[in-house]
């Protein structure tokens, strides 16, 4: 029982902020434009929160494979790249990094 509370708290706190934003859209319209922004941004700062730990111990030793694929897709994100071209060129560079 005790498993199942944990499995369903961190579900909610999970998609919380990532539900939030579509169902306020009309609220968000009436906050200033830096709140609705943030607001905005929520879900992928979560997300950020979730992946970008996993990608630096995920490799072991070779833990600066997933740092230089993070920083290839953030740079690619950067310059207002499509979202499979970053992906693309994240996975590029990362393998680039094991493979060297």
């Amino acid at each position: 029982m005790n498993k199942i509370v944990l499995i369903l708290t961190c579900s909610a706190v999970t998609l919380l902020p990532r539900i939030i934003p579509y169902f306020a859209s009309s609220f968000l319209l009436r906050m200033p434009r830096f709140v609705r922004k943030c607001m905005m941004l929520l879900p992928v700062a979560s997300l950020g929160a979730l992946i970008f730990p996993l990608a630096l111990t995920d490799f072991g030793p070779e833990w600066v494979a997933g740092l230089v694929g993070v920083c290839a897709a953030f740079a690619t994100s950067l310059f207002k790249g499509p979202m499979i071209v970053a992906i693309v060129v994240s996975l590029a560079a990362t393998t680039a990094v094991l493979v060297i």
